[in-house]
């Protein structure tokens, strides 16, 4: 055989397959940045979740240090406002007063307070601005690195006795101000805390 024709031969074979290489490393890539996109998108939502856990479990905490707060002052005695400071240096005033159910400053589901549902949770369609003075606070919590996260926290007193108020039901509400809403709706369900507390 003719070494001319074999050169040529072998020429033409290797020169279809010079581009698949690159092609090949081309489609690697390409799957490659496919499956770390799907990556990073699970990433941005477990830090989501753990943010939104963060909140919940920072609004849980806040309700429990109000309804601890009024709890500790014994239910017979003539209501007197408390002082609780936030991380912003603000002294909110938390109001203590009870009224019968229905009877209070928040329609007829509750006593003083944040208007409540007719399943006894805060009614968070009421606008802040119209909750009643004393019975509701934007907290602001301290963070890590000198952040700080302000919660919208709202209460009920509802007054058990009627004759003698020896006993109340307190019903507190937070969840961070700043939650993403549509149409009015928060994806974070607020904490919301009850108890009854009165003489033994």
């Amino acid at each position: 055989m003719n070494p001319i024709l074999i050169t040529r031969s072998l020429e033409k074979r290797t020169g279809g397959q010079r581009g698949s290489m690159l092609l090949e490393l081309l489609i690697a890539i390409v799957v490659l940045a496919i499956g770390m996109g799907g990556l990073l998108v699970l990433l941005v939502s477990a830090m989501s979740t753990n943010n939104r856990s963060g909140s919940d479990t920072s609004s849980t905490m806040i309700a429990e240090h109000i309804i601890e707060q009024i709890s500790s002052q014994p239910a017979t005695l003539v209501p007197a406002d408390l002082s609780i400071p936030d991380c912003a240096g603000y002294s909110w005033t938390v109001s203590t007063a009870g009224a019968a159910n229905g009877f209070g400053n928040s329609g007829s589901y509750g006593g003083n307070g944040a208007n409540l549902t007719s399943n006894g949770t805060v009614d968070w369609t009421q606008d802040y601005a119209s909750v009643p003075t004393g019975y509701k606070l934007k907290y602001v919590a301290c963070g890590t690195g000198g952040r700080q996260t302000t919660y919208d926290t709202r209460w009920n007193i509802v007054s058990l006795n009627a004759t003698n108020h020896s006993s109340r039901m307190i019903v507190v509400s937070a969840r961070p101000s700043s939650d993403a809403t549509v149409g009015g709706l928060r994806y974070v369900v607020p904490a919301n805390l009850q108890t009854i507390g009165g003489v033994q």
